[in-house]
């Protein structure tokens, strides 16, 4: 019963190091924590191609994990609120608080939106409105007073539910081992459960990290956590050099250092666009994208990568709706 920690830069093979470790622990039937729904069928294909069936284990989002607790434990669960339902408790919650010179900005749709996403990190912190004071106290106390008058849990206090029963309730899981992949970043009701999972099972987790680089310094706490939680059992997998083009290696192994040196000739490789805001940006793309499909690319074979679909889906569909782009959301 141990955490066992695979850290290395991007494709450096840390995933495929997970899954062959996964497949050698399919008779335990083993769980497989993936970042999102869609990653289910990518890892699904991934396994299959290395064996041609399987009899056993689970894949899922932390969320699916958190419900296999529940479940198992077997204790009375609330059910979720929708989001249409902590809306409307939300505008409640302001509408009856005394805000204290907060009361004009109070009135615009907004504030209370603002709220739901700081009471949304609270939560995911496992902090408490005793944790806190002020206006921010008195609001998040009448939020969770909402809840347990209409006997609710929103996402993140289920989750933390579920951490205090893996932490406390031998029923919430037993001997199958955990791995997890594909997360840069962990709440505290995420770090709880696998806390309390090392504590019982084999646990192991892929990072994205290389010490001493500022491309990873974000990560750095998060690893030195996790380097505490494994002991010895850390396996640091070094850089492969996979890039057909000289300038895309440089950038990616000299991200955010001082140069020591002079880059090589970027050949063509890499374009750097310019501009305010996300819809000039991706006016600025999609004009990148036009001189490709005039060359004669295939617009399939484009790919357009985004931080989040749903921030930049509105200004997407405006820039390449106006130059008349094809386009598919994956």
């Amino acid at each position: 019963m141990a955490l066992a920690l695979l850290v290395g830069p991007a494709n450096a093979g840390k995933v495929a190091r997970l899954l062959d470790r996964y497949l050698e622990a399919l008779e335990r039937d083993p769980f497989l924590i993936v970042p999102n729904r869609a990653d289910v069928d990518r890892v699904e294909r991934d396994l299959l191609a290395r064996r041609e069936a399987l009899l056993g284990g689970t894949i899922g989002t932390f969320d699916d994990l958190f419900r296999t607790v529940r479940d198992l434990a077997g204790t009375p669960v609330r059910q979720e609120l929708t989001a249409a339902q902590r809306t409307l408790l939300l505008a409640r919650v302001v509408a009856s608080a005394s805000l204290n010179g907060l009361g004009a900005s109070a009135r615009y749709p907004g504030f209370a939106e603002a709220l739901g996403g700081a009471l949304s990190d609270l939560e995911a912190s496992l902090l408490d409105p005793g944790d806190l004071d002020g206006a921010l106290a008195e609001l998040y106390g009448g939020y969770r007073r909402e809840l347990e008058r209409l006997g609710l849990w929103d996402r993140d206090l289920a989750r933390a539910h579920a951490a205090d029963l893996i932490a406390g309730d031998f029923a919430a899981w037993d001997s199958t081992p955990v791995f997890a992949y594909g997360f840069e970043d962990l709440t505290g009701a995420q770090w709880r459960l696998l806390e309390a999972l090392a504590g019982r099972t084999d646990v192991t987790v892929s990072l994205p990290y290389e010490p001493l680089r500022p491309a990873f310094a974000s990560l750095q706490r998060t690893a030195e956590d996790l380097v505490k939680l494994s002991g010895e059992e850390v396996e640091s997998l070094p850089a492969q050099s996979w890039y057909d083009n000289r300038a895309l290696a440089h950038l990616e192994r000299t991200l955010f250092e001082e140069r020591r040196e002079d880059p090589p000739p970027l050949e063509g490789a890499i374009r750097f666009l310019e501009a305010a805001g996300s819809r000039a940006a991706l006016e600025l793309a999609g004009e990148e994208i036009l001189n490709l499909i005039r060359g004669g690319t295939p617009a399939d074979e484009i790919a357009v990568v985004v931080t989040s679909l749903d921030r930049v889906r509105s200004a997407l569909e405006t820039a390449f709706g106006s130059l008349e782009i094809p386009y598919a959301y994956e």
